[in-house]
C-alpha cells in the first residue's frame, strides 16, 4: 500500500526527467511541471429506479427539458464499442453574466440523461450539482452500470481558499463517467493546478479520473484572461499531466480530456488550440473555445452540437469508438 501511494504521488516533474523529450516534439524543458496529487472519486454502485427518483426531486416534480429522442442504447453497447464524450460548461458559479439562477445544472443533466454519454466533461460547475443532479441522471441514463466523479475546484488567489459559487458550493471541473457494470474496476482520481497562472483572481486547475482497464479523463477550464497563458496551461496539461498519470497508472492511450480552452483553432494564430495537441492525438472542438483531445486509438465518428438556453455555450458531443 505505502508503495502504491508514493508512485501516486510522483510529480509530473519527476516523470519528465525519465524522457528526454515529450510526444508531438515538445521538450521538457518547454512544459510546465505541474504538480498531480491523487483525489477522492465519488463511486456509485448501479441504481436501478433509484437515480430516477432523485432526480424527479431535485425537479420538484416537474417534467425534464424536451429534447431529442433518447439513442438506442442496448445498440449503442453491442457496438465495438461506442464511446461518447459531452463536454458541457454550465456558468453555474451564479458571479458570472450568464447564471441562470441555477437552471442550466437542470438543462445540462437532461442532456446527459437524454444522450447517455460514456463520460462527460464540466465546466464552471459547483460541487453539491453533482450529487444533486448530474451524476443522478446519468446514472439514471444507465441504471446497470456505474458511474463515477470527481471535482476539483478553482481556488481564489488571494486566500488560497476555494472558490464559491452561490449555491454555497465549491466553484470548478469535474469528470464524470460510466462504466459497464461488468468492466468497472474501481476509479482513481487525480487534480492539480497549473504552474502558470494569469493576473487575475481565479487559478485554474484541472481534475482526472482513471476508470481502472477503461478509460483515462480530464476536465480543465484554462486562462480566459490570456490566450498565451491558457495555450502554456493546455500544453502543461496535454504534454505534462496526462503522461505522469499514464506512467503512474500503468497505462497507454485510451485518453479523453475535454474543456473550456479559452482557445480557437486558428492555424494563423500562434495561440492555436492546436498547439497543445500531442502526436499521437486527436482534436476536436464546437468552433468556438471548447475542445476535446482524445488518443488515436479512440476512432472518431460524429459530433454533434446542442443549442443551451441558460448557459453561454453549446453542449458538444463527440462520438467514438473505443478500442
Amino acid at each position: 500500500m505505502l508503495v502504491r501511494i508514493a508512485r501516486r504521488l510522483l510529480t509530473v516533474a519527476s516523470a519528465l526527467v525519465l524522457a528526454a523529450t515529450l510526444p508531438g516534439g515538445l521538450s521538457a524543458a518547454q512544459a510546465d511541471p505541474v504538480q498531480v496529487e491523487p483525489m477522492s472519486v465519488r463511486s456509485v454502485a448501479p441504481m436501478g429506479g433509484e437515480a430516477a427518483a432523485l432526480t424527479a426531486k431535485a425537479r420538484g416534480g416537474r417534467a425534464r427539458s424536451a429534447l431529442t429522442a433518447r439513442p438506442d442504447r442496448a445498440a449503442r453497447t453491442r457496438a465495438a464499442r461506442s464511446f461518447y464524450e459531452l463536454q458541457l460548461n454550465l456558468c453555474n458559479s451564479g458571479k458570472a453574466g450568464c447564471y441562470a439562477g441555477g437552471q442550466a445544472i437542470y438543462e445540462g443533466g437532461d442532456l446527459i440523461y437524454y444522450l447517455a454519454p460514456d463520460l462527460v466533461t464540466l465546466n464552471e460547475i459547483c460541487s453539491v450539482d453533482l450529487p444533486d443532479y448530474l451524476q443522478p441522471s446519468l446514472a439514471e441514463a444507465w441504471p446497470d452500470d456505474w458511474t463515477y466523479s470527481v471535482f476539483y475546484p478553482a481556488f481564489n488567489k488571494a486566500t488560497g481558499a476555494p472558490i464559491t459559487c452561490t449555491n454555497g458550493g465549491a466553484y470548478g471541473n469535474a469528470v464524470l463517467g460510466r462504466v459497464p457494470a461488468a468492466l468497472w474496476q474501481g476509479a482513481n482520481g487525480w487534480v492539480g493546478t497549473y504552474t502558470t497562472q494569469d493576473s487575475g483572481n481565479e487559478v485554474r486547475t484541472f481534475a482526472c479520473a482513471y476508470a481502472v482497464g477503461d478509460h483515462l479523463s480530464c476536465a480543465t477550464h484554462l486562462s480566459a484572461a490570456s490566450e498565451p497563458i491558457a495555450l502554456t496551461q493546455c500544453k502543461a496539461l496535454t504534454f505534462s499531466v496526462v503522461p505522469s498519470i499514464r506512467s503512474q497508472e500503468g497505462i497507454s492511450g485510451k485518453t479523453v480530456i475535454g474543456g473550456d480552452f479559452n482557445l480557437e483553432y486558428d492555424t494563423s494564430d500562434p495561440e492555436n488550440a492546436q498547439n497543445c495537441v500531442p502526436s499521437g492525438n486527436i482534436r476536436k472542438g464546437d468552433g468556438d473555445v471548447q475542445h476535446v483531445i482524445f488518443s488515436n486509438d479512440f476512432t472518431f465518428v460524429s459530433r454533434s452540437l446542442y443549442g443551451l438556453t441558460h448557459t453561454d455555450h453549446d453542449g458538444m458531443l463527440i462520438r467514438l469508438t473505443k478500442p
